[in-house]
């Protein structure tokens, strides 16, 4: 599922993510788990905590990273 469905307090597994050296810098690499702290309305981004880092990723980009969901809070 595109983590832009991902919903708040969820830990997520990265599936598949565009190849994007931006991306890598910040933490996203396949196999990595982070939980989603919130999401803005319409279309705007979503912050996510990947270890102690709390990331604000594109609407648009989060649309073409592929996750799982590994659990809820």
């Amino acid at each position: 599922m595109p983590l832009a469905y991902g919903q708040k307090s969820s830990t997520y597994r990265i599936e598949s993510l565009p190849s994007s050296h931006l991306l890598k810098v910040l933490g996203f690499r396949e196999g990595t788990q982070f939980t989603v702290q919130s999401k803005q309305p319409f279309k705007g981004p979503i912050v996510v905590k990947i270890g102690n880092r709390s990331i604000a990723i594109d609407y648009d980009v989060a649309s073409e990273i592929l996750v799982e969901e590994v659990g809820h809070h």
